[in-house]
């Protein structure tokens, strides 16, 4: 089967001076000490011949808006690219700065906004003939629902190759899974990409080519470890890159085929390989904006009450269910308490929802914060696709959005979250719209 498809790749460094204050745990007491391993920016370009869509990732906890609306504008100026089909987003590595937002640090955001559109740039001018390859492959052991042992993860990695003829490594290998960046704890504190570097770099040297992690709807969702440090931060990507980069190699024959020689009865057999080619790339992209209403807060004194209530309680209760029920609403509660009152001039937020479309078979669309495992599912099954990859953290950074029945039960990111309980099904609705939009 013949391709259409063009791909080019690359890579900037983003790596803010030590010194800086570090993000993602807030019982850090220092700023960074060191570089464990450089932060990047890593960027896929895709073309059909007449349209081309672009992919960014930053090795952040998340990506603010004015870095992206400022990388669009500089990629636009550049390559004519519009801003329907740039997506900005982040690993959601908790071992990056914490000024990911201009409001915190102009200076750096300006910075990683100019890579972002340096590396779409490079990519484009590196754009080459390849064939794009999809699959998906198993990863059950790196990964645990927070909220609960027994709910839902993504239990599997989907992998979309960008591949040269053999025996050229591939242009780039986009993996898209969801897992918290959070192998390191608070008290690392030296810059990481944590494991989804680690990945990257394994299965580049696996593989050749750029690697690029396409953190998912994570929200709920932490990594499985036995030890905060570097070593494991290895073992864990270590073990995502092993799935991938065996998916990869069995795909990499989907578009010559591949043989093997029966010798009872003098044939070569034809032996079918995972995954499905993405061919022809029909690219085309499309953007909904959002205003949701803000959650009304109380105030902490109100909060500070029913805190102390529920902790009387819990130390009176042996019973395990009515604990860990207890202990959720405190967290929540805990957690709530360091938000004040919402201001009158700040009673909504906007934000965005955005799709690309690949081919007839596969798009990809963007969440602009944290959502559960289960909201990426329900995406998936509602697309109406064989294949959508989701893009959590991207083009913007608006927290948690925990859906509707996750209220009642309370824990950390209920407590976290600036929206009601409505915010994510509207989210949902809008981006399933905006993804059909492009099928019309």
């Amino acid at each position: 089967m013949s391709s259409n498809a063009l791909a080019g790749a690359a890579v900037a460094d983003i790596t803010p001076p030590v010194g800086a204050r570090m993000g993602g745990y807030g019982k850090r007491t220092s700023g960074s000490v060191g570089i464990m391993d450089p932060l990047f920016v890593r960027a896929l370009v895709l073309s059909d011949g007449r349209s081309s869509v672009a992919l960014a990732v930053c090795d952040l906890l998340g990506v603010g808006s004015e870095v992206v609306s400022v990388s669009r504008r500089l990629i636009e100026e550049t390559l004519g690219l519009p801003a329907d089909a740039v997506l900005v987003g982040a690993t959601h590595t908790h071992a990056g700065p914490s000024g990911f937002r201009s409001a915190e640090d102009p200076e750096y955001t300006n910075v990683v906004a100019r890579q972002v559109a340096g590396a779409v740039a490079m990519a484009h001018r590196s754009l080459e003939p390849v064939t794009l390859k999809l699959g998906a492959v198993e990863v059950a052991t790196v990964s645990q629902n927070r909220r609960d042992p027994g709910g839902p993860v993504q239990s599997t990695a989907q992998v979309l190759l960008c591949d040269r003829s053999q025996p050229a490594p591939p242009v780039a290998t986009l993996v898209s899974y969801a897992c918290h960046a959070t192998v390191l704890e608070h008290d690392n504190l030296e810059y990481s990409p944590d494991f989804p570097g680690a990945m990257a770099r394994s299965v580049e040297s696996l593989l050749g080519g750029t690697a690029i992690y396409l953190q998912g709807a994570c929200g709920d969702v932490n990594p499985v470890w036995s030890r905060h440090d570097r070593a494991e931060v290895e073992r864990v990507g270590g073990v995502l890159a092993g799935a991938v980069g065996r998916l990869a190699q069995e795909m990499r024959p989907l578009d010559t085929g591949q043989w093997c020689i029966n010798l009872s009865w003098s044939e070569d057999i034809e032996v079918p390989c995972p995954g499905q080619l993405i061919a022809p790339l029909s690219l085309a992209a499309a953007r909904t904006e959002l205003e949701l209403p803000r959650r009304p807060r109380r105030s902490r004194r109100e909060v500070e009450g029913d805190l102390r209530e529920m902790e009387a309680t819990l130390e009176t209760t042996t019973d395990v269910r009515q604990r860990r029920e207890l202990s959720a609403r405190i967290n929540e509660l805990a957690t709530s308490r360091l938000f004040p009152p919402v201001p009158t001039d700040r009673q909504t937020q906007r934000l965005e929802v955005q799709a690309l479309r690949l081919s007839d078979q596969c798009a990809v669309v963007s969440l602009p914060g944290e959502f559960f495992a289960e909201t990426g599912a329900e995406l998936v099954d509602r697309c109406g696709l064989p294949a959508l990859l989701v893009a959590g953290y991207a083009n913007g950074s608006v927290g948690y959005v925990p859906p509707a029945r996750a209220f009642p039960e309370g824990g950390y990111e209920v407590g976290m979250t600036q929206f009601g309980p409505e915010a994510e099904a509207a989210i949902v609705d809008a981006a399933i719209s905006t993804v059909r939009s492009l099928y019309r």
